[in-house]
């Protein structure tokens, strides 16, 4: 599960950068849930194989842009320190963490 939800992470930030059939294939497989023989249909009736091949190339692809790009883990990192602001915040906790934290969250924006 946590894999499915990765590469929907992914294609939300990636996805325009994909060969279209990529894109489409990983968008019907994780976000439509649709089955390889579906796809294939959906897709004019490509074989599954080619499916597969789409699923695989585009999988990785979106796996190379984030090792080089790294917005998904900026993502991540972003919001965890929100969360931890909004905790302080809530407890009503030092305000001089508050301020490191949101330094943090500038710099990696």
């Amino acid at each position: 599960m946590e894999r499915s939800f990765d590469i929907v992470i992914l294609l939300d930030i990636y996805g325009e950068l994909l060969a279209n059939a990529q894109r489409e294939a990983l968008d019907m497989r994780y976000n439509a849930d649709l089955s390889l023989s579906e796809i294939a249909e959906e897709m004019g009736g490509v074989t599954r194989q080619s499916v597969v091949y789409s699923i695989k190339k585009g999988e990785q692809r979106l796996n190379e842009l984030e090792e080089k790009l790294g917005f998904a883990k900026r993502l991540h990192s972003v919001s965890a320190k929100l969360e931890r602001v909004e905790s302080l915040l809530e407890s009503g906790n030092s305000i001089d963490e508050i301020k490191l934290l949101l330094s943090e969250i500038k710099r990696e924006l």
